[in-house]
């Protein structure tokens, strides 16, 4: 589990990369995030890269047990 000031930075970084998900959703065709002193943007082709990154800190937070989506299973019958 990260120490108290890791999970708030952590905390802060999976706020602002929803807020970007959320505009790309609604239409704006870019949105920038900026931690440690470096820059990554996102355009709408890049959402699957955004989802990626967003369940990667909130596997680190312990909000989900596994950063990789949960396979699907075929039930034939």
């Amino acid at each position: 589990m990260p120490s108290t000031d890791e999970r708030l930075t952590l905390e802060t970084r999976l706020g602002d990369a929803k807020l970007a998900l959320h505009r790309l959703e609604i239409g704006q065709s870019a949105v920038t995030l900026s931690y440690d002193g470096e820059s990554v943007t996102y355009s709408g082709a890049d959402r699957s890269s955004l989802r990626a990154y967003i369940r990667d800190l909130e596997t680190r937070l312990g909000f989900r047990r596994s950063s990789r989506p949960r396979g699907r299973g075929v039930i034939f019958g």
